[in-house]
């Protein structure tokens, strides 16, 4: 690991480095790597080093240009390019179909307006979700619980400013070309829909990226079998990688309502495969 500035300093040192940076090709995670996550900020640290024992993936070609005119003429899945172009779906009342990954965003001021503590779920753990989120998510909790697999949460909603902040540390811990590997660029992140969760165990604190394999513990197991039913789906799936364009992240859910879930459950497909095929390549 190597040593990492406090996190005031981090961000000046980091903008410095933007100046001037060039799109370059990047990859995916495939080897070691330093914490690029600033100091005070315990609940990211660690994300990387899981995404690079859970992926152990070959380099993607990849690249990135500024803001591009949409097609939607075909429905085939782009490949895992990093592009800026805005995600059709893009208003607040659209959560359930908005798509953001590589190569789609929203912009700066999408904030939800109705994010409220996760403990409203009775649920442990810190943050902020949606609203609409949490009777779901309360009703899942109490089912794991009931199962012996009680869950909690290590990471929810973070803003285009924090997730600004996350990829610029980044880039002072390497460089951008290597920051793009392990790091969604601000507005990228599905975390700032409001409605994504970053899931731990609840009888520990250790951070899920700290298992070799978060799915086998028991509350990911039971994660992985019935999160669907309450209308949660993983996001970034095992063996994936050319489709969801991220290394396999078994503690990484989205909420997309009952309904959605089983569709895509039902389908076989990933959330990226299944939203761009029905919305946001439909005409």
């Amino acid at each position: 690991m190597q040593r990492r500035p406090p996190f005031l300093k981090l961000l000046a040192l980091s903008v410095v480095m933007l100046v001037g940076a060039s799109p370059v090709a990047a990859a995916q995670p495939d080897g070691g790597s330093p914490q690029p996550y600033p100091a005070s900020d315990p609940v990211m640290a660690g994300l990387v080093a899981a995404r690079l024992v859970a992926s152990g993936v070959a380099a993607l070609g990849i690249t990135t240009t500024g803001d591009a005119a949409r097609t939607t003429s075909t429905r085939a899945l782009p490949a895992c390019a990093y592009r800026d172009i805005k995600t059709r779906f893009r208003n607040l009342s659209q959560w359930r179909t908005t798509l953001v990954d590589t190569r789609l965003r929203v912009g700066s001021s999408y904030r939800p307006t109705d994010l409220v503590s996760v403990g409203k779920a009775n649920i442990a753990g810190s943050g902020q979700v949606r609203r609409i989120i949490i009777d779901d998510l309360k009703a899942m909790a109490r089912a794991a619980r009931k199962g012996g697999r009680s869950i909690a949460v290590r990471s929810s909603y973070r803003s285009y400013t924090y997730q600004k902040a996350v990829f610029r540390s980044w880039v002072h811990s390497s460089d951008y070309k290597r920051a793009l590997k392990y790091s969604a660029r601000p507005g990228h992140s599905e975390h700032q829909l409001g409605t994504t969760i970053d899931f731990r165990s609840a009888t520990s604190q250790r951070a899920p990226w700290d298992y070799h394999d978060w799915a086998t513990s028991r509350p990911g197991s039971w994660m992985q079998k019935n999160a669907w039913k309450y209308g949660f789906v993983m996001s970034y799936p095992k063996g994936k990688l050319s489709t969801t364009c991220y290394g396999y992240e078994p503690w990484h859910y989205r909420y997309v309502g009952r309904a959605l879930a089983r569709k895509i459950h039902d389908s076989r497909l990933t959330p990226r495969e299944y939203l761009w095929r029905h919305y946001e390549s439909a005409s």
